[in-house]
């Protein structure tokens, strides 16, 4: 058998529902219209990811078993053919003793004791076991019935990813409770947007995944990471024309040595604690994009950053330049207006000389204010703050990730008067895939800079601020 990734996972498995189709267009008599789970129901209903059972009902309060979960892996992979021998089964070494030609082959046996060859679900189960996402028991099982905790999806999902990488430590108050081989699945998730808390602020590691979650969670995964919508008319939007073959690595971090400036940098919130700003700008950093408030996600006040003063004081002092982003929350534009009027008050004083920035970001969780927010109202929102601060004499920017831009959470077209900070998170920092022109690129969340006791994200910035027209 191929490497077991959760070995620690030694059961579930699924067993057929025999659903019944459900006429076109219509929903689980059991779905109450209007739940938080709906919109991601239907979603998983018509994409086969998630089915209903024997009777047309989706139950959505039902723990979701280990078993389910593989088959929406399998049908979020494309039902990839799973062919292996009977030698593979049994060793999992592909090739071994084939047939001679002519002879005949022998039958295939299933490698669990509880999973039939002929069950409708088998080329799942045994795509998930060949991948390495799940392992049976000792006693030859796979378990056909198994609910699948928080913390075991979480894993199952980091792994299937190739285990991305996350730099926030999560906010959940029983952090202790969580398993030391989850806890950087569940950080991981948590900070994707897959997985949230409870309402009273745990995330329940032990706690059972119910249907109506998962649908949830995958619905999420596959707009995020597998099947990203097609994007959207830019409009007259100037395309990417950086040359990729020019970025190259200097030391710890990434330079672009084509035409045009490059500046190496990094940006930096209270979660990179106490740092050490004379070590930062001894590696080499050029400038810093320090954040200076948030508004929150759940209750929707502002609130300024706790470091915000002291990194800004100590990264000037150090001769880095700086500019400053608001992690914004914002509903509409008076909101919008609101966050650039305290921004606005926060820095003044200080020399800001690189943009102040609109980092706006959909938190896709039960109590977020803006998990149904649509792109056309983050624009105007968007356009609402820079306006502010272009007005008061400093260079705005707009931020935003290609999947965002692309499911056009942001319209690009309708901001082409503002710089763009790019996210995206490249393996070994390869060039960007972005379609369109960016002005800076935040191509890591996993840096490593003397002198900042964590993980820190790193930029290259292309433009030369100081002759921006502001």
């Amino acid at each position: 058998m191929r490497q077991k990734i959760l070995s620690f996972l030694t059961a579930g498995a699924l067993t057929a529902a025999l659903a019944l189709p459900l006429a076109a267009g219509a929903a689980p008599a059991d779905l109450a219209p209007g739940a938080w789970y709906t919109k991601a129901v239907s979603y998983c209903l018509e994409n086969d990811i998630i089915t209903p059972d024997r009777y047309g009902d989706f139950n959505p309060d039902e723990p979701m078993t280990r078993g389910m979960i593989a088959a929406a892996l399998y049908q979020l992979s494309d039902r990839p053919e799973v062919d292996l021998t009977p030698e593979e089964f049994e060793s999992g070494e592909e090739g071994k003793d084939k047939p001679e030609e002519g002879e005949e082959p022998e039958s295939a046996e299933s490698p669990f004791l509880d999973v039939d060859l002929d069950d409708p679900d088998a080329d799942a189960i045994l795509w998930a076991w060949q991948e390495g996402l799940f392992t049976g028991y000792d006693d030859g099982t796979f378990g056909p019935d198994i609910p699948v905790s928080r913390e075991q999806l979480s894993v199952i999902l980091w792994n299937s990813l190739g285990h991305p990488l996350a730099y926030l430590r999560a906010p959940f108050t029983d952090r202790p409770e969580i398993s030391k081989w989850a806890i950087n699945a569940v950080e991981w998730a948590w900070y994707a947007g897959l997985i949230g808390g409870q309402p009273d602020g745990t995330f329940d590691p032990a706690g059972t995944t119910t249907r109506a979650q998962a649908a949830v969670i995958f619905m999420n995964y596959d707009q995020t990471f597998i099947h990203i919508p097609e994007a959207v008319d830019p409009g007259p939007i100037a395309p990417n024309r950086y040359d990729g073959s020019k970025y190259v690595k200097k030391g710890d971090f990434l330079t672009y040595t084509g035409e045009g400036p490059s500046y190496i940098g990094i940006d930096v919130s209270a979660h990179q604690k106490d740092i050490d700003w004379k070590q930062v700008a001894a590696a080499g950093v050029d400038f810093a994009m320090i954040r200076v408030g948030y508004r929150g996600y759940s209750v929707g006040s502002i609130n300024k950053d706790a470091y915000f003063d002291y990194n800004i004081k100590n990264a000037l002092a150090n001769g880095i330049e700086v500019g400053v982003y608001f992690f914004s929350q914002a509903m509409n534009e008076t909101e919008a207006l609101e966050e650039a009027r305290q921004t606005l008050d926060w820095i003044r004083g200080y020399d800001i000389t690189y943009p102040v920035v609109f980092d706006w970001e959909q938190v896709d969780k039960d109590i977020s204010r803006t998990k149904d927010a649509d792109g056309a109202t983050t624009t105007r929102c968007a356009q609402a703050f820079c306006q502010m601060v272009e007005d008061a004499g400093y260079i705005a920017m707009t931020y935003g990730s290609p999947s965002k831009i692309y499911a056009g959470g942001l319209d690009l077209a309708q901001l082409q008067e503002y710089p763009f900070w790019l996210a995206h998170y490249t393996t070994d920092w390869v060039p960007t895939s972005f379609r369109y022109h960016y002005n800076m690129w935040q191509y890591s969340s996993n840096g490593a800079v003397p002198g900042i006791p964590t993980r820190v994200d790193l930029n290259v910035c292309h433009t030369d601020f100081s002759k921006w027209k502001k």
